[in-house]
């Protein structure tokens, strides 16, 4: 193995947030494609969902077979073409390894054993402190005693304050710094007058709610209003203070808007960034709940968009109340006003309810659940999750019409013939197997030759899937000099295997560009290599490890932080690519 000239301009910053808004713009890496292991390698025509069956206690049933289920698409009765019963690894489980098989066809079972994809995802922009609180330690909770070998997990918000660290690890350090950044979210946007007046109230007004609209009318008599002998004197007319009543309403559905905006947009981003991942994925939203308001913003279309998204991800969604029990009655969190007599009582029944549609929606549509009402600790909920969904059976059929291929259809059902006692749950759409994409911001085609070889090398290392085409890993040590500093040591291992070795002045080799990035916890690069990669073959006699694996060493002075490392290379003859990504910890120096 040889290293050649490298590039005199050195890697900038790209952006590696995995759940921004911008990943709506996925483009397919611009190389041969090749498949890829995914959840069943079969066919590109065959769709797939994934079926979990419980009994009437709860519990999972397992050792069924392909011919004891029912499935139909709109109604009509699809035969399935292959069938598998997967685990994932569970806090119940010690398993240490985990492996993907192919599908058996649909007359016999196997066991497919693999790790899970969980993404949390924090809605700190409807999220009180009290409820910050349990949410931090109910993520701690799973990164100290809930994670197992293979997993794969990533902590996101609806803020963005996470930033950097919104990314898919298994590396708790990491994930533990994410947590660290959740901070409460002050609500800048309280309505302050008296009586206060919540969103949900000042929805019901806006829609025509009578009763909520002649209260506050009322108060504001009371405000402007005073007797003067036998007369009553305002300096507002009954029409004017009706028109301040309804602009004040609107004014605050206007204000809590984008908040829940905000919220739908990174949910369906993290969807399309999810479908890169290959299998089935858990995602935990923790809210307080939000309001849907579709008079302008289409907030209901939006709900579908993500379920659908969700569909073709792979993706259930389960969605945790993090208030606990709550009431209709005035409290300090959802500001009710309470009219003598009663006059809102009417007006108030139905906002905890309404707050939860959102939640109810996203999970019963994915074929999750949705928890609410309990003040069970949320740590609880995520265990159970992850035992409930540690067994499933997955399901692959061919679809009748090309509709169907694009995912246009109404419903997917499935039941076991002659067990009605038997609980189905399932997603409401499917998804395709297909290859990996790379995450593609680039606007216009780089006419230097130079800079469009550097910057599509940029986007193999800051692709938020690490790519597989040629198998690459990557080892991290430090070594740390008192007085001097601290240096870190990267081992990129490339396997020969996916290379292409051509003759060149008489001699067989592979040509590589190669590069690699270290950024800090803010996503801000410190260091970073590029070049060419000249990759020899071994003679047969050689080490089987010396045959299968080239490694190029590089390393890097780093003050003490949370560091992470990428490395990206490319088959220059084949377009073939691989990556890999490490969090390090570099220590401060005794």
């Amino acid at each position: 193995m040889k290293f050649k000239s490298a590039f005199t301009r050195s890697l900038s910053a790209f952006g590696v947030l995995v759940f921004a808004a911008a990943v709506s713009a996925q483009t397919p890496p611009q190389q041969p494609a090749e498949a890829q292991d995914d959840v069943i390698r079969v066919n590109t025509e065959l769709v797939q969902t994934d079926v979990m069956v419980f009994d009437k206690k709860g519990h999972f049933v397992d050792g069924l077979k392909a011919d004891q289920f029912a499935l139909k698409i709109d109604g009509k009765s699809q035969s399935i073409s292959f069938f598998d019963r997967v685990t994932s690894n569970s806090p119940a489980e010690t398993r240490g390894t985990s492996t993907i098989s192919t599908p058996s066809p649909a007359g016999s079972t196997t066991t497919t054993v693999r790790g899970r994809t969980v993404i949390f995802f924090v809605d700190d922009l409807h999220l009180a402190p009290a409820s910050l609180v349990r949410a931090r330690k109910a993520l701690l909770e799973f990164i100290d005693r809930g994670m197992v070998a293979d997993d794969q997990v990533a902590i996101t918000s609806t803020s963005g304050q996470i930033g950097f660290l919104q990314q898919f690890t298994d590396d708790k350090v990491a994930l533990r710094s994410a947590v660290a950044r959740l901070n409460y979210r002050a609500n800048t946007k309280l309505d302050m007058d008296n009586p206060p007046m919540s969103e949900y109230i000042a929805m019901r007004i806006r829609d025509g709610d009578e009763a909520a609209l002649g209260y506050y009318v009322t108060e504001l008599q009371k405000q402007n209003c005073m007797r003067s002998g036998d007369s009553v004197i305002c300096t507002m007319s009954p029409q004017a203070m009706r028109i301040a009543v309804r602009e004040r309403a609107q004014e605050m559905v206007t204000m809590a808007q984008p908040d829940t905006d905000n919220t739908l947009i990174m949910l369906e981003g993290l969807m399309r960034t999810a479908a890169q991942l290959p299998g089935r994925k858990l995602v935990f939203m923790i809210s307080d709940g939000f309001y849907l308001n579709d008079r302008k913003t289409g907030s209901m279309s939006r709900i579908k968009r993500i379920t659908d998204a969700a569909g073709r991800a792979g993706v259930v969604i389960y969605t945790l109340d993090a208030r606990g029990i709550i009431g209709e009655s005035l409290d300090v969190t959802n500001d009710k006003p309470m009219a003598e007599g009663g006059d809102m009582a009417g007006t108030n029944i139905g906002e905890v309810t309404a707050s939860q549609d959102g939640l109810n929606a996203l999970a019963r549509d994915t074929g999750g659940r949705a928890f609410r009402n309990t003040n069970a600790p949320m740590a609880e909920f995520v265990d159970k999750v992850l035992d409930e969904t540690a067994n499933y059976y997955l399901l692959a059929w061919r679809p009748d019409s090309e509709e169907q291929k694009r995912g246009k259809f109404r419903s997917i059902e499935a039941s076991i013939t002659g067990r009605p006692d038997l609980t189905v749950r399932l997603r409401n759409s499917y998804f395709k197997t297909a290859p990996l994409p790379i995450l593609s911001l680039k606007k216009k085609k780089e006419n230097d030759p130079e800079k469009a070889r550097e910057d599509d090398l940029r986007l193999v290392i800051d692709a938020p899937v690490s790519q597989r085409q040629i198998p690459t890993n990557l080892e991290l040590h430090l070594a740390q000099m008192p007085g001097v500093g601290t240096q870190v040591y990267e081992a990129i291992q490339i396997s020969r295997d996916g290379l292409t070795f051509d003759l060149n002045d008489g001699k067989r080799s592979a040509d590589l560009d190669i590069g690699g990035i270290f950024y800090d916890d803010k996503g801000k690069p410190v260091s970073s290599f590029v070049g060419r990669l000249k990759v020899f073959p071994v003679p047969e006699t050689a080490s089987a490890e010396r045959r299968a694996q080239a490694v190029y060493a590089f390393h890097a002075w780093l003050p003490a932080g949370l560091y992470q490392v990428r490395v990206g290379v490319r088959d220059i003859k084949s377009g073939r690519i691989g990556s890999a990504m490490q969090w390090i910890e570099v220590p401060k120096l005794k």
